[in-house]
């Protein structure tokens, strides 16, 4: 088994910023045989790329990856690859997975309703309160907060989690073996014990500003909704936001004041309908049931799926709804004549 981490490992840091090309080429060549094919081979797939073939036809990348492997199962880090059972499942809906996680910690990923918590690292004492009234909403619903372990809002949603005795996952932009910032240390320490820290990189890698980024994406990945607490315009919550909406996941804003810098990113999704007003702690932001209970029609399960206005296919529309597909079918016909919804090509929907 250590040697299949040793290949897993080795194409995680090859295929690091192009997760998707890695997913396709494991899927037709499994984990191993891409390091076995001679260079000729090599050539004819990847167009004569000679970085990637010279990483395949040498044995320094998986020299390093050897080594990475006694490392982490020497710390009590676990390697959870996408070929794995234990690889989070909404994480592996989306396109950019990363081929495989560092995880330090108690708890188990596979088959928890995420929650992610972000915002501004210049947190109000509004924004704190707002967070902490959010993670308190989540007590008793069995949702995990995920977050950056960042300063601010992050950091709170984080201690707020362990004082309500919820799962928490801090997602880190550097390697598993360096916590970021280096202030939250402890933190970091009481969430491996109470949930889990994880990262995509390889130890010894530093937090460059595109590490935050692609860490971005794996808070929204993991996450069945993302709740912004406070956010400028712009920012690392409002890019955590794009991902969401782009895995097709529900989005809520905590509404500000107008004039509050600090809020204007909450505001400007809402104005968009880009997010969901977050009312207050009777709202359980985890729990689908919640999400589309049913005492809404058909019709409103159907219109809060399609909500983000992007291409939506009618199997997601099920699933999102807990419809079955002949209700479903009936529902979009009847909203299509009616001007409601589009039909796009591929059997997928979206709102007119």
């Amino acid at each position: 088994m250590e040697e299949h981490y040793i290949y897993v490992c080795a194409l995680n840091r090859i295929f690091c910023f192009r997760p998707a090309l890695g997913r396709q080429l494991i899927e037709r060549y499994g984990v191993q045989r891409l390091f076995s094919a001679d260079r000729k081979e090599l050539e004819e797939l990847f167009c004569q790329d000679e970085r990637l073939v010279s990483l395949f036809a040498e044995d320094t990348i998986l020299e390093w990856s050897r080594k990475e492997v006694e490392w982490a199962c020497s710390k009590g880090v676990r390697l959870v690859d996408m070929t794995g059972r234990f690889y989070p499942p909404l994480l592996k809906e989306c396109h950019d997975a990363p081929l495989m996680l560092y995880c330090y910690g108690e708890m188990e990923m596979a088959g928890t309703d995420n929650v992610a918590i972000v915002g501004t690292r210049l947190a109000t004492d509004y924004g704190r309160e707002a967070c902490r009234t959010v993670v308190s909403s989540l007590e008793g619903s069995g949702a995990a907060v995920v977050s950056g372990l960042a300063f601010g809002i992050d950091i709170t949603a984080h201690r707020a989690a362990l004082e309500y005795g919820l799962e928490s996952i801090a997602v880190l932009p550097c390697g598993i073996d360096m916590v970021y910032p280096a202030a939250h240390r402890e933190d970091a320490a009481r969430i491996a014990r109470q949930g889990m820290v994880i990262t995509e990189f390889a130890t010894g890698t530093k937090p460059l500003k595109i590490h935050f980024i692609k860490r971005n994406r794996i808070i929204a990945g993991l996450s069945r909704c993302t709740v912004v607490v406070e956010s400028r315009r712009r920012g690392g919550a409002m890019s955590t936001v794009e991902f969401a909406l782009s895995y097709n996941r529900d989005v809520y804003a905590v509404p500000g004041r107008i004039f509050d810098v600090n809020s204007y990113g909450c505001n400007y999704l809402i104005s968009k309908n880009m997010a969901s007003i977050y009312n207050g702690p009777d709202e359980k932001v985890a729990s689908k049931r919640d999400l589309f209970s049913g005492s809404r029609s058909g019709r409103e399960k159907i219109l809060l799926a399609l909500k983000n206005k992007t291409a939506t296919d009618m199997e997601t529309i099920c699933r999102k709804t807990g419809l079955d597909f002949s209700t479903v079918s009936t529902l979009l016909l009847e909203m299509e004549l009616e001007g409601v919804v589009l039909s796009l090509h591929g059997n997928n929907y979206k709102l007119a």
